[in-house]
């Protein structure tokens, strides 16, 4: 494992490619007449889901810095990307600076970004005009590359246990995307023009358009009054979801008895808030972000809730704008 954290790799496993919007991007790409490029091809699993989800193409070329399988050119592409390619699908490799640093492993000097599959994307997009890339699910969040953005769907893993694993309404399910993580992951898929939206989905599900689902979040706050994390805070909060619902609240501070209300915690906290806050009102302002944005603006982290969705957590700007904006949501 620590091998792959070193180089970000983590073999695609599931199939993303059978998705109506995947399946429309090729289709729009003219997939079947290109030579696709794999500039991180691992173990030349993409090809082998594109077969499955009965699709082709004329070719393709599969470059690694590390070849998991025969036919990879070895090469290390962030440093020496493949040119003359219009179509790129891949799974970039993923690591975040700040990782690297804390287990001593290496991270390129020549990029800004906090995560490897910034700059990996960054390398498809300069280079391809049709880029298909598995990347993790809080990208939607980063505002990074929107402007060729064409769809990004959210993948939410589908167990064999239909029972506590229901499939979105107006999809299949996909399988589990990876062998050896669980870190929320997601299909974005690039056009060679700037596109007037992104279509959000999750798996085959059409949440709407980014911009839309933009609308229904509360203006945000630089009120510094609020504080988070405040021992004496008058405004309890649990920012996490629970392992079966959709269960982030705001409570009354004394429900968190004698819980250590730590400086760095972003998962229950105390906050202190400059008037009287009523509870139930900004309880029912989260409910209803969360219906309206389906919980695009809300950080996904590992593990699936019984409910077939994504963990979420509510992060401080959110709260921050919730508490304070006296509307409330915008309808």
């Amino acid at each position: 494992m620590d091998e792959k954290r070193a180089s970000g790799r983590y073999y695609t496993r599931g199939n993303p490619f059978q998705l109506e919007p995947f399946l429309s991007w090729a289709e729009a790409s003219h997939l079947e007449q290109q030579v696709a490029l794999e500039p991180f091809a691992g173990a030349k699993d993409i090809p082998q889901l594109i077969d499955a989800a009965n699709l082709q193409c004329r070719d393709w070329a599969f470059f690694d810095i590390k070849p998991g399988a025969k036919g990879i050119v070895q090469r290390d592409t962030l440093a020496d990307f493949p040119t003359g390619f219009d179509v790129c699908i891949t799974n970039p490799p993923w690591l975040a600076r700040n990782s690297a640093t804390r287990r001593g492993l290496p991270f390129p000097e020549a990029t800004r970004y906090d995560d490897l599959y910034k700059y990996a994307l960054e390398q498809c997009l300069t280079h391809c005009g049709w880029v298909a890339a598995i990347i993790p699910e809080a990208f939607i969040r980063s505002g990074l590359f929107l402007q060729r953005l064409q769809d990004f769907i959210s993948l939410v893993p589908q167990t064999e246990d239909k029972t506590n694993y229901p499939p979105d309404k107006g999809g299949r399910g996909v399988s589990v995307m990876f062998e050896d993580t669980e870190h929320p992951v997601g299909l974005a898929l690039f056009a060679p023009h700037v596109t007037p939206d992104v279509r959000i989905w999750r798996n085959n599900r059409f949440l709407g358009g980014l911009n839309e689902l933009r609308r229904h979040l509360p203006q945000p706050s630089g009120n510094r009054s609020i504080v988070f994390n405040d021992p004496d805070g008058n405004l309890g909060l649990i920012a996490i979801d629970n392992t079966v619902s959709a269960s982030i609240r705001f409570c009354p501070p004394a429900e968190l008895g004698d819980y250590p209300i730590r400086v760095h915690c972003r998962s229950i906290t105390k906050i202190g808030v400059p008037w009287d806050v009523d509870i139930d009102m900004l309880n029912d302002r989260l409910a209803t972000i969360r219906e309206k944005t389906h919980d695009v603006f809300l950080t996904a982290f590992k593990g699936i809730r019984r409910d077939g969705h994504y963990r979420r957590r509510l992060d401080w700007a959110l709260t921050r704008a919730i508490v304070d904006n006296e509307n409330g949501v915008k309808e």
